[in-house]
């Protein structure tokens, strides 16, 4: 199935076939998502933001839904699911990965802020199993696409840390880190790849931007290239 990603210059947007009944968005940074002013700037006309939720992210494997009862209320987590329509899910990010998952037969979506550790704590697999229980999603019918965040090319970390996940994943079928001079660099795109292939996600239906932020800071906003900016990338998704 083809995928295209369109630039719009203030975000990234995905069109892919299936994807027809969500609006995506991926902001660059010409806005800062911490900022409701820049977001009403530009996604005024796009999506319907008084219904705009989000979580208050912490770093942890926590998965919020969101329903008519609970429209715009932040609560502790780092993912949120929603199968209402005209409600835009919001995560902010600058290096971590953000995960979208779309379940494109029971038309409800999940939005995953994936750091080391939520990662580590598998929290795709958690966000998959609550799209389950709540919308009935199979695997098998969901696209996950994994925005701009910071690639193996510039993920330097402790040995410490690779020695974590390759415990965590000890039969998986690419590498998850590299060796370059004595340093050791995470692959945290491949680690989610993993992670929601070993959950029934086809592999033909997971699409990595393959955008590094740490190299495209330039584009999108870098915790470690931009001196632990306080500004966020801003992935939205809202059922139409």
């Amino acid at each position: 199935m083809a995928k295209t990603i369109i630039d719009k210059n203030d975000y990234l947007t995905i069109d892919r076939e299936g994807l027809d009944f969500v609006n995506i968005a991926i902001t660059t940074t010409n806005i800062d998502s911490k900022n409701l002013d820049d977001i009403n700037r530009v996604f005024k006309d796009v999506f319907t933001l008084k219904n705009l939720s989000k979580n208050k992210q912490i770093h942890s494997n926590i998965v919020n839904k969101v329903d008519r009862q609970n429209i715009g209320q932040i609560i502790d987590g780092d993912a949120i699911i929603t199968n209402e329509k005209n409600v835009p899910l919001l995560i902010l990010t600058a290096d971590c990965v953000p995960v979208i998952l779309v379940d494109t037969v029971n038309k409800a979506v999940g939005l995953v802020h994936a750091g080391w550790r939520g990662t580590y704590g598998k929290i795709c697999s958690e966000t998959l199993k609550s799209m389950k229980e709540s919308y009935n999603t199979k695997p098998e019918n969901v696209v996950a696409i994994i925005g701009p965040s910071i690639g193996s090319c510039c993920y330097e970390v402790s040995y410490d840390l690779v020695e974590k996940f390759s415990a965590l994943l000890p039969n998986v079928d690419e590498k998850i880190y590299d060796i370059r001079d004595n340093k050791y660099y995470l692959d945290l795109w491949e680690i989610n790849i993993q992670i929601l292939k070993e959950f029934g996600v086809l592999k033909s239906n997971i699409i990595n931007m393959n955008i590094c932020t740490s190299c495209n800071c330039d584009r999108f906003f870098s915790y470690r290239k931009h001196d632990k900016t306080s500004k966020r990338i801003g992935t939205f998704i809202e059922i139409k």
